[in-house]
């Protein structure tokens, strides 16, 4: 048969004997078959269609002595051959980062009497789906991870192919699935990680560690150019700005903008699909293209909006109400909620409230879509915008609601089909924003987070009094508006069913 024809000159290795004449004990001495011991353990499928083929074509050139053990170089070669036959996604700063972020915050450090740490993990943690034991049995809410994937506008997403329009799309995480909210794409969460094509697993590498979940879901550092470059904007001279900055940041506008100097966090895309399995390019555009490409690139979140309302805004959650802590900086210049509303508005989602505006200062160097948006939404919201901003800063307000629109649905948005089945709309979507921001009845008075140097997102070590001050004006920010956000809620509640009893009596059959 064709698998007893050998078509070179290996020689054929029978279970029980040696590789070549190296005896049973060297070979459990060299590397390589210490190496290979241990691959076999993991999956006898990788041990044979891999390692023994690089194995024998990396010594046949120069042969080795018939009894000297494999050498380290060997094995390097083998691990490279194999490697680069797998395609496997380059290593990344981020990986390195989620390493240190895990072992600082899951790996518990507890000392002794004489002083001595002891580390200790609960291997449960270092995978996302094991942290679903804890939601199932109502010890923990559910956690959310989102990230996004920057689509510059080409199938293999190069900016040396980019065209058209750039976007930001999102992921969300959690113990029971990962997958991209804007294609609508999931996976159960064990399989994230994993080499996959056209839906099947190709080798077995296991679930991709939290840690780097963790280093994906806070590397801001991940920044385009231009959000980079914008950072600066903020610390330089007005004059410096108008004169300098304004007219190289516009002439590089698109180039800045697709550009990242620290390379986002890749991995295996488990959507990938060959060319003839993937979905119709006629019906389904959006998601041919994250299937086109091997691997999947992810980054902060917080480059597209600091506020994650995507994550929440999906129909099929039916959220009613959201508590938004924002503790970004420069708050008030921030394009957050205009992103939000043109993100619900392309989206279909009809419940939020539209024209929210808690600043009524124009974002800082908008997009030409968020410039749009944002002047339609103000010409509606201007006074009451001002007003909302003028309590939060002069009569220390630090909860707004936005539980009704104050403009006019967008045209995107009207033209989307109802979420409702029913005829009658549902109430809007509760937003409660509670900014976090320096309070004069607090025990620090002075104490700003918008200024104070230890706040800004460069500063990567905290004292633990700075740690303490910080969560400490925000339960007082929280405590003091307390009985708002409880009626806020009791309203909530009131409306929800008013609604589901005028579908039960007019509409229900």
């Amino acid at each position: 048969s064709d698998d007893d024809t050998r078509v070179d000159d290996t020689p054929a290795v029978a279970e029980g004997d040696s590789i070549g004449s190296v005896s049973r004990q060297q070979e459990r001495e060299s590397v390589v078959g210490m190496a290979l011991n241990e691959v076999v353990r993991r999956g006898q499928h990788l041990a044979k269609a891999v390692l023994p083929e690089y194995f024998w074509s990396s010594r046949s050139a120069e042969p080795a002595p018939a009894a000297m053990p494999a050498t380290t170089n060997d094995l390097l070669l083998v691990a490279k051959n194999a490697l680069k036959s797998m395609s496997v996604p380059p290593v990344s700063v981020v990986e390195l980062y989620g390493a240190l972020l895990f072992k600082q915050l899951i790996v518990q450090h507890a000392a002794d009497e004489d002083g001595q740490v002891h580390l200790t993990l609960d291997p449960r943690w270092t995978k996302l789906s094991a942290q679903r034991a804890a939601v199932d049995r109502g010890l923990q809410p559910m956690p959310l991870y989102t990230a996004v994937r920057h689509f510059i506008g080409s199938n293999d997403n190069s900016t040396e192919q980019a065209a058209g329009d750039h976007k930001y799309q999102w992921f969300e995480f959690s113990p029971y699935e990962v997958g991209s909210i804007d294609h609508g794409a999931w996976i159960p969460a064990w399989a994230f990680g994993r080499p996959m094509k056209d839906g099947k697993e190709q080798y077995r590498v296991g679930e991709v560690h939290f840690g780097s979940i963790l280093g994906t879901v806070a590397s801001a550092f991940c920044a385009s150019v231009d959000a980079m470059a914008t950072e600066v904007y903020l610390a330089v001279p007005e004059r410096l700005r108008s004169a300098v900055m304004d007219p190289l940041m516009d002439r590089y506008e698109r180039d800045a903008a697709v550009s990242h100097l620290i390379p986002p966090y890749t991995l295996f895309n488990p959507f990938y699909r060959t060319e003839d399995k993937r979905s119709s390019a006629e019906h389904e555009p959006g998601i041919t293209e994250l299937e086109s490409a091997p691997h999947l690139s992810l980054m902060d979140a917080g480059l597209e909006n600091n506020l994650p309302f995507a994550s929440l805004l999906r129909a099929e959650r039916g959220v009613d109400m959201i508590l938004c802590l924002d503790s970004s900086a420069n708050i008030d210049i921030m394009p957050w909620f205009a992103r939000a509303e043109r993100w619900a508005s392309d989206h279909g989602v009809r419940r939020w409230p539209w024209g929210a505006r808690p600043w009524a200062s124009a974002p800082l160097r908008p997009t030409k879509a968020e410039a749009e948006m944002s002047s339609s939404a103000l010409g509606f919201t201007k006074k009451a915008a001002e007003q909302v901003e003028r309590r939060i800063k002069e009569d220390n307000v630090r909860c707004v609601v936005f539980d009704s629109p104050v403009a006019p649905t967008p045209a995107a948005a009207r033209q989307r089909p109802a979420i409702a089945t029913a005829t009658a709309e549902p109430p809007p979507i509760s937003v409660v924003y509670l900014p976090l921001m320096s309070n004069q009845a607090f025990r620090k008075p002075d104490f700003d987070p918008q200024t104070a140097d230890f706040c800004t997102t460069f500063n990567h070590r905290w004292t633990a009094e700075q740690v303490d001050l910080l969560a400490d004006l925000t339960t007082y920010n929280f405590n003091q508006e307390l009985e708002q956000i409880r009626q806020a809620v009791k309203r909530a509640f009131e409306r929800k069913r008013a609604y589901r009893l005028y579908v039960e009596e007019h509409i229900a059959t």
